[in-house]
């Protein structure tokens, strides 16, 4: 009877825990911001590490390989273990909802995921993925913010970066080339201040974003490319060469630069 009576007594207590919990599971507004996780001050190539670093990290159900991550200005997809099995997944990031970074709700004590507004699941294997180790809700946090910073780019048909190829071209047809504009020069004087300074991830951010605002910046894309492969970015340092050739084709150091793309994809191959 005493074993009875300990068994009824712990399910009682099972029992009002989830009735306590159940309102803030049910009540997500209560568990989330108020707006998505804001992401206006990362440019596109800082969002793509931080969702490969996000979605690779060690995690209970979805973890991806970083390796097999592929971005296009409209989608990315990748590789990921999801509940021990591999499969195969695709984003499409226009059609994605503004991510929200969540607390966990019936118990699960500081574990962190990504939902919408409503505290619905996004798509799939986003659903799945959760944080619980370190500081799960700074983590899901950045996740959120980068997803949603490469959601509005999708859907931003003005961004420069969007018509690469064909304002390459076009300023590669220009007798005399336009200075950078004021606001890109600025970016360029912060990064060089800061490689003498020796803060390299400083620097790229800022070749990063003057680049994002002002795609036929030669110069900008070659220093990126350098101090990507520095800092172990290598398919970005592949990236940001490949534009550098693009604008420059015929750029005296071309073949080096190519000597370093094969070289930097080699590399890329045990990194993303």
């Amino acid at each position: 009877m005493k074993h009875s009576a300990t068994y009824i007594a712990t399910l009682i207590g099972l029992i009002l825990l989830l009735i306590i919990a159940l309102p803030a599971a049910e009540n997500p507004q209560a568990e989330s911001n108020s707006s998505p996780s804001q992401s206006n001050s990362m440019n596109i190539w800082q969002a793509r590490r931080t969702v490969v670093a996000g979605l690779s990290a060690r995690a209970y159900v979805v973890t991806a390989d970083p390796a097999s991550f592929r971005f296009t200005p409209d989608s990315f997809e990748f590789d990921a273990t999801y509940r021990k099995e591999t499969q195969h997944a695709k984003i499409d990031l226009r059609n994605l909802e503004p991510v929200y970074s969540r607390r966990k709700g019936f118990g699960w004590g500081n574990v962190c995921v990504l939902r919408n507004k409503d505290g619905r699941k996004l798509a799939h294997p986003l659903s799945e993925k959760e944080f619980w180790e370190g500081d799960p809700a700074a983590a899901a946090e950045s996740l959120a913010a980068s997803l949603n910073r490469l959601r509005e780019f999708a859907i931003d048909s003005d961004s420069p970066l969007r018509n690469f190829p064909q304002r390459a071209a076009a300023w590669r047809a220009l007798a005399t080339k336009p200075p950078l504009p004021e606001e890109v020069r600025v970016q360029r004087l912060l990064a060089e201040n800061a490689v003498k300074e020796k803060k390299p991830a400083e620097a790229l951010s800022r070749y990063e974003t003057g680049l994002e605002l002002y795609p036929t910046w030669p110069q900008g894309y070659f220093n990126a490319a350098l101090i990507a492969a520095e800092l172990g970015y290598f398919p970005e340092a592949v990236e940001h060469m490949q534009a550098y050739l693009e604008l420059i084709p015929d750029a005296p150091d071309a073949q080096s630069a190519r000597d370093q793309i094969a070289i930097w994809q080699y590399k890329a191959k045990g990194t993303r």
